[in-house]
């Protein structure tokens, strides 16, 4: 991905002279603010679109993703998209040179590919072989909670660049970005916490090209950039659904989301996770005990405060045959989170890839928090947890309490 950042010494200049350059027939140079506004208009007029894009982020923006995305948006009415991440989240990477892949790995990654903006919404995940639809209002609105990092919000928001526009982002430099000459814009945001962000909007057609975000203590960063981009194509709302009677049935599995329940009681979804140390954790194998799952990232603060509620609990229950295990989703792949979840106290087995079961256990962010039973049932599904770590810690206590009987 490009830098948008231009150095100091040379800021006040560049924005002088973009100035000059924008503002041959004006009174006065546009501002970073008339910028969002003619961005926002342009939007406004759309009424589909098509884009290419490459998505990069690490930290609590972690993701490396290409695709397509198609958009269709009617006046008064949600827009609705067709959106394409590959690789999917949920596929394991090919092997270290020198090592074999499987034999049935596929030639290409295998892509999520995310139909939504209604109430109606679904995902077929090629890595999985499996087909979800159902709806928002239903439940099940988890199926697309990867489409941000394909489908850029300012497309889909009915009143884009509020964020922005209530921060207030300067107009900087000149770039170009995938052939298309834009406008940079550079700001603030605490929207998601205090950041940097940056906008590239094209000089001839008012469109955004690219953004990045940069959050100031570090904890996560991404560059969202369009390849390329088709106005206004033909497009009807058939071309954005995924067609469950186009589906290789045989081959595929097809589930109604709405009528699968993740909630206490219910069998909880068997799942096979590796360690650090590359030994495979199955949940099934593990019938007899009481098992608590910690879903977390090194980069989640909610997750850390919550490790530190519950820290002392491993040793306190282990005795009464209660199994905990630290499950680690949506890591940047640079960092080994070990170490960060051994400061936070919790010297529980840590599972990697965690995000591979997110479908499986409804889940789009963390922390999450679930206990099953000896029997392998649900007891108790927080997800997302309590605002409280106390209250979600006390809460994880009376349940074991309840499991075991213990009077403790």
């Amino acid at each position: 991905m490009r830098d948008c950042r231009t150095n100091r010494a040379s800021r006040a200049a560049t924005a002088a002279g973009v100035a000059a350059i924008l503002c041959l027939s004006c009174e006065s140079a546009p501002t970073g603010r008339d910028r969002l506004l003619d961005a926002a208009a342009a939007i406004e007029r759309l009424s589909s679109l098509a884009y290419e894009y490459a998505y990069e982020g690490t930290g609590s923006a972690a993701g490396s993703y290409t695709g397509r995305v198609r958009l269709l948006r009617a006046e008064g009415e949600p827009s609705i998209y067709w959106a394409e991440l590959r690789p999917s989240p949920s596929w394991t990477p090919a092997p270290p040179p020198g090592e074999s892949p499987p034999r049935d790995a596929p030639a290409e990654a295998p892509a999520l590919i995310l139909s939504g903006g209604g109430d109606y919404v679904a995902a077929r995940d090629e890595a999985l072989a499996r087909f979800g639809h159902g709806t928002v209002s239903g439940g099940s609105g988890h199926l697309v909670a990867n489409a941000p990092f394909a489908v850029l919000p300012a497309f889909t928001d009915p009143q884009p660049f509020q964020a922005e526009l209530a921060s207030g982002l300067e107009l900087v430099s000149r770039e170009t970005i995938g052939g298309v000459l834009c406008d940079v814009l550079r700001g603030t945001t605490t929207e998601f916490g205090s950041a940097q962000v940056w906008w590239h909007i094209g000089v001839e057609d008012d469109l955004p090209r690219a953004f990045r975000w940069e959050a100031d203590d570090g904890s996560g960063a991404l560059a969202f950039e369009i390849r390329s981009i088709l106005v206004d194509p033909r497009l009807t709302p058939d071309q954005l659904a995924i067609r469950v009677d186009l589906l290789d049935s045989a081959s595929e599995e097809v589930i109604d989301e709405d009528a699968r329940r993740i909630e206490p009681g219910v069998p909880a979804p068997d799942w096979t996770l590796e360690t650090e140390a590359g030994s495979s954790i199955h949940l099934s194998e593990l019938r007899g005990a009481v098992v608590v799952l910690h879903l977390g990232a090194s980069w989640c603060v909610p997750c850390r405060d919550l490790a530190a509620a519950y820290a002392a609990f491993r040793e306190r229950w282990t005795a009464e045959d209660v199994r905990f295990f630290n499950l680690n989703a949506w890591e940047d792949p640079d960092v080994a989170p070990g170490r960060t979840v051994r400061d936070w106290g919790l010297d529980a087995p840590l599972l990697l890839r965690a995000e591979r079961i997110a479908y499986d256990y409804r889940l789009a962010s963390v922390p999450a928090l679930f206990v099953v039973d000896a029997a392998g049932d649900l007891a108790l599904v927080r997800n997302p947890t309590l605002a409280d770590p106390e209250a979600q810690a006390g809460e994880l206590e009376r349940t074991l309490r309840t499991l075991l009987g213990a009077d403790r």
